[in-house]
This record gives C-alpha cells, sequence and structure tokens, in this order.
C-alpha cells in the first residue's frame, strides 16, 4: 500500500529540481497539474468503490489530496482502518485506563479518526481537531460519532487542560517550523491527563535519502531541516528532526515509551509513543 506524503519521496536530482521550482514559486503550479493527474488516475477505481460502498462518506477529492496526496478511495479507508487499529493496540498497551477520551490534533478529513469509536469500541470519546476550516465543515457535517473542533496555527486549543487519555497526530509537526512546534508540544502536554500518552509520527533518519546534501550537513549539525519557502502548516512546508533532537529538545518534558525509526503505519515516518509523567 503507498504511503501518504509522496511529494517528498524524490531521489536527490529530483529534490534539486524541486528547490529551483520552490524559489521560482513554480512548484504551486507543478502540484495544481498533480492534483489532476491523480484524479485521473484514480477516477476508474474509485468508481468501483464508490459502487461496492455507497454508504461509506469519502471527502472532496482537492481535501484528500492535499492531506494525503491521493484521492484514493481504496487507501483512504483501508489505511485509515488499520491505522486506528495500530493506535488502539499501542493505547491498550499503555493506557491504565479504557474506555478512552481520545483526540486526533490535525484529523484532515478524517481517514483515521473516523475509524476510532468502532476501533475503541462502546465508552470511548473521539475528537477530532484541524486548522483547515473546510476539512473541520466536511467531518462535522459526515462523520458520526466524532466531535469535530477547529483549531488556528497556533495554540491554545479550546480544551480543558488535562482531559484527553490520548492525544495522537500523524504528520504535522512535519509541516511546523521550528518555533510553532515548541508552542504546540507545551499544548499538547496541558490537554492530555497526568499518565496519558501521546503518539506522534515524525520525519527522521529515513528521510535523509531525500535530502540535499546542505540539508544533510544541517540534518547532522542541528539535528532539523525545514523547508519553509510555503505557508507554514500545508505539505509543501517540510520539517525533519533527528531521534536525538527530539529526545533532548522537542519532546524533553516526555517519558519515550517507544521510538520506531520509518514505523508510523502507511507514512514511511517514525513513530514516537510518549507518556506525560505522572506528579510523584
Amino acid at each position: 500500500m503507498k504511503m501518504i506524503n509522496e511529494v517528498v519521496n524524490l531521489n536527490p536530482k529530483l529534490q534539486r529540481v524541486q528547490q529551483v521550482l520552490r524559489q521560482s514559486g513554480l512548484l504551486t503550479i507543478t502540484e495544481k497539474l498533480r492534483y489532476w493527474l491523480s484524479v485521473v488516475r484514480y477516477n476508474q477505481s474509485n468508481k468501483t468503490f464508490i459502487s461496492k460502498h455507497p454508504d461509506f462518506k469519502v471527502p472532496p477529492q482537492a481535501l484528500a489530496y492535499d492531506a494525503y496526496s491521493a484521492p484514493d478511495w481504496e487507501y483512504y479507508m483501508a489505511s485509515g482502518l488499520s491505522t486506528a487499529k495500530a493506535l488502539f493496540d499501542i493505547a491498550e498497551k499503555n493506557l491504565d485506563v479504557m474506555p478512552a477520551k481520545v483526540l486526533e490534533w490535525g484529523c484532515g478529513p478524517a481517514r483515521v479518526v473516523r475509524h476510532m469509536p468502532a476501533v475503541f469500541g462502546p465508552g470511548t470519546e473521539v475528537y477530532g481537531s484541524d486548522y483547515n476550516s473546510d476539512s473541520i465543515g466536511w467531518c462535522a457535517s459526515n462523520v458520526p460519532d466524532v466531535k469535530f473542533v477547529k483549531n488556528e496555527l497556533n495554540p491554545p486549543f479550546s480544551f480543558d487542560s488535562e482531559c484527553f487519555d490520548l492525544v495522537y497526530s500523524i504528520s504535522v509537526f512535519t509541516h511546523l517550523s521550528e518555533a510553532v512546534s515548541y508552542e504546540w508540544i507545551d499544548e499538547l502536554i496541558r490537554v492530555v491527563r497526568l499518565g496519558g500518552i501521546l503518539i506522534i509520527s515524525t520525519n527522521g533518519d529515513s528521510r535523509l535519502g531525500v535530502m540535499l546534501p546542505e540539508e544533510v550537513d544541517a540534518y547532522n549539525a542541528t539535528g532539523i531541516v525545514i523547508r519553509d519557502k510555503f505557508e507554514e502548516g500545508k505539505k509543501m512546508f517540510w520539517a525533519c528532526h533527528s531521534p536525538d533532537y527530539l529526545r533532548m529538545k522537542l519532546f524533553k518534558d516526555l517519558e519515550v515509551l517507544d521510538h520506531k525509526p520509518a514505523g508510523f503505519p502507511h507514512t514511511g515516518q517514525d513513530m514516537w509513543v510518549l507518556r506525560k509523567p505522572k506528579l510523584v
């Protein structure tokens, strides 16, 4: 099965071309072309999917492409369900209380969060948040049993402190600046309860092969690389963090329960399972 954010999975020569396009402002035009080509590519398979699953509501293709780089409904359903099951396994292993109150920060058009109520079972409270108004509007109108809330690019949430047992985010820190990332990790820590867990995906060492030489040097020297020629929060704004950087800096106030390099389902990104320490 394909991975999301395919746009960054390019060899260094193509990355150099992409850098030139970024600097010239032409990459946005290229992305629009890629979108329409993807619509054509999945047209027939999507028709087949809808005929087989007439009750499964799918988001607008533009929202799916913006979030996952492919308006492919078979992938959207299957990868979302398998990811929800993987998150349940982690929660069952690491949470001391189930059913849980769960938040997906950066839910997009609900690829994963729509499956959480069924996978996590009765009594689970599920919330989704995103800063894309169109995604939140579509989700609120089409995805039952999940409460959707719009957030802004910068915190805070509208949630009370320590109100969630589990907060997870998939490919969100991968599109934020260093300063905004620090704001958000503090906010995630605020809303998760003592002893609760965070599950976060990040770009890590597995992305070294798609970096330019100067980016590799920066990554090795500082632990962070950011491509910031586009609007922050959008998929073309790209961030990569080394495991040491995350352990010693961004995640320094959290207990690392598990780190799986390139182990987050369907993303090629690192998986981090983190606990908010209980007060002694």
